[in-house]
């Protein structure tokens, strides 16, 4: 039981975070604003499919944010080689690898548009950033709660589509 709190205890860590470093803010809207609007378009427009450019432009915003977590932390003075770097590291290279498959359309389609989407990414980076900036230990608790936070996002998310769908065929 004492797990649990501690995970929900993290969770309001998290959620608080961009309160608490308000610096944050100048690169979780625009990605909050771009998941939201992503999601509403997909919603809107249920038949409409992902396309390579697409799933390539979200590759290379996944690169973007993580140059600016790693300009965040040398300027901070905390790019050394710890789990908060190998982090951003790591997606870093993921969005690397991502852009380069997506170019070449190397990846199945299903496969590629899934882990290319735009709600994939921007949670990803989402979660990432709250990471760098807020500080928070990362360990099994965290793990625990930003696992828990994505899964509630994507709910939401896809709660908005299926309004959305239901609003458009209230309308014909």
């Amino acid at each position: 039981m004492i797990f649990v709190e501690q995970v929900i205890e993290r969770i309001f860590d998290i959620v608080k975070a961009p309160v608490d470093k308000p610096e944050m803010l100048w690169i979780i809207i625009p990605v909050a604003l771009s998941t939201f609007l992503m999601t509403y378009y997909f919603g809107k427009y249920k038949d409409e499919e992902l396309g390579w450019n697409t799933a390539f432009g979200n590759s290379i915003i996944m690169l973007f944010a993580c140059l600016d977590l790693l300009r965040y932390l040398y300027n901070s003075q905390t790019l050394a080689l710890n789990v908060q770097t190998i982090l951003v590291i790591a997606v870093l290279l993921e969005g690397a690898i991502l852009t380069l498959l997506n170019f070449l359309h190397a990846l199945p389609k299903t496969f590629a548009f899934g882990i290319s989407s735009g709600m994939t990414i921007n949670i990803i980076i989402l979660s990432l950033i709250i990471l760098v900036y807020s500080q928070l230990p990362l360990d099994q608790i965290t793990a625990v709660a930003v696992v828990a936070i994505s899964i509630t996002a994507i709910i939401i998310l896809k709660i908005i589509q299926l309004l959305q769908w239901g609003a458009d065929e209230d309308e014909e």
